[in-house]
């Protein structure tokens, strides 16, 4: 017994000194720097406390650009070499990087998954080149390159005349008869403007045409789905795979959507409907039916939800609706100041939403970064 409590209080005071060393990375962004003291580790891990001490290739790519957003170099490099040395076998760039990390089922902790996922890499991907022009420094861009060559080759597919799609994975999103089942959140709009600039002999332009050429299908009810299906001819259909439904992955497009500056001014006014629930119901709708428009029942609602709307919001100029999610998202942060529990997924979407707002960072019309410690 006596044995076994020792190696607890040793196993507390690792924890407790790798969290302390994680929020003693300091930067000027408050929300930021909350985060890193809740979820990221001292070696670079990003954790999603919620669901079983998890991490995925989603949460290091937010990192990465949440550090590069935060002018912290040294934090950046260490989530990168976490992201690398336990997604990728230390091989990043010549490797996708595995979406799932965790506890195993015999008891080990590493990768759980070895299919990754599109958006987190193509996320890495931009961190890496802007982090190399913003930071003079070429070897991010190396890795950068060299990931965006991975993303071409296995996570890009030719669906017909419906032109170059992005999978979602490498793995299960190809389904018989020629059809694809694709995620509208893993297209940011200032991201393939970027990619089209920075990589002109990849297929980003042609996907992004391609997507804009069926965005009047996908959100024909003024909504946006989790995931839809395209077959090989460009005919856009609902999801068959599962319950059609617009929840915890489309609340991104509305961001995406929000921040992208002008050239997103059509895909938001495609969106309004979703603007029309939220003044409706006075918080964003934790799942609304893609083909109807409608919310379904809920008494919840996500308060990452009101962070990742702000900037769409914005973009509608519709300043009461903006300032009752700002409102919420700031009795929020109180609450958990006083030791309310956060979650991973929701203080991702507000460090996009809020950051945005606030001006931690922009996009320029070539989708480039601009933090605010540039401007």
């Amino acid at each position: 017994m006596r044995f076994k409590l020792i190696v607890s209080w040793m196993v507390l005071g690792w924890a407790l000194s790798s969290a302390g060393a994680s929020a003693n990375t300091t930067s000027d962004w408050p929300e930021w720097n909350d985060f890193v003291g809740r979820f990221v580790q001292a070696d670079g891990r990003v954790i999603d406390l919620t669901f079983e001490r998890k991490s995925t290739s989603e949460g290091q790519s937010y990192g990465l650009f949440f550090a590069l957003v935060a002018n912290q170099r040294a934090q950046f490099d260490t989530l990168l070499r976490w992201t690398s040395d336990n997604l990728a076998a230390g091989q990043l760039g010549d490797r996708l990087p595995a979406w799932l990390w965790g506890l195993r089922d015999d008891g080990s902790w590493g990768v759980k998954d070895e299919n990754a996922a599109s958006d987190a890499d193509l996320w890495i991907a931009y961190s890496l080149l802007e982090a190399s022009r913003l930071w003079n420094a070429p070897h991010y861009a190396d890795t950068g390159r060299k990931l965006l060559a991975q993303i071409r080759r296995r996570e890009i597919a030719q669906a017909g005349s419906a032109g170059p799609v992005l999978l979602p994975a490498p793995i299960g999103f190809t389904l018989d008869k020629g059809r694809f089942w694709l995620n509208p959140s893993y297209l940011p709009d200032f991201m393939f403007r970027y990619l089209a600039a920075t990589d002109p002999k990849g297929p980003w332009q042609s996907v992004w045409d391609g997507y804009m050429r069926m965005a009047p299908r996908i959100f024909s009810a003024g909504v946006a789905p989790d995931m839809f299906v395209v077959d090989s001819t460009g005919k856009v259909m609902p999801d068959t795979q599962r319950e059609p439904s617009g929840s915890y992955d489309a609340i991104r497009v509305y961001l995406w959507a929000g921040m992208s500056g002008r050239s997103s001014q059509e895909m938001v006014r495609m969106l309004s409907t979703y603007a029309e629930l939220i003044r409706k119901f006075g918080t964003p709708p934790e799942k609304v039916n893609p083909l109807t428009g409608v919310a379904t029942k809920f008494d919840y609602s996500p308060i990452g939800f009101s962070g990742a709307v702000l900037p769409f919001l914005s973009a509608l100029d519709d300043k009461p609706s903006l300032e009752k999610q700002r409102d919420r998202v700031r009795a929020a942060a109180l609450r958990a100041k006083r030791g309310e529990a956060t979650n991973y997924y929701d203080q991702v979407l507000i460090l996009f939403g809020k950051g945005w707002l606030d001006g931690q960072y922009r996009f320029d019309d070539q989708g480039r970064l601009q933090p605010k410690w540039m401007r």
